[in-house]
């Protein structure tokens, strides 16, 4: 009884741990890309006052 309801919480936190992993990978790549992005918009503003 003891064994399942740890096995049980384990595997529900597991699934949190994960879940917070994807969010915080997808948000490191979402702001990559965000920056990537405005650094060469910038950049191509420079290019065009000179």
């Amino acid at each position: 009884m003891e064994i399942s309801r740890f096995l049980v919480s384990f595997g529900v936190n597991g699934l949190k741990a994960l879940i917070f992993a994807l969010l915080a990978y997808g948000g490191i790549i979402l702001g990559k890309k965000y920056r990537d992005s405005r650094d060469a918009k910038k950049a191509a503003e420079s290019q065009e006052g000179k």
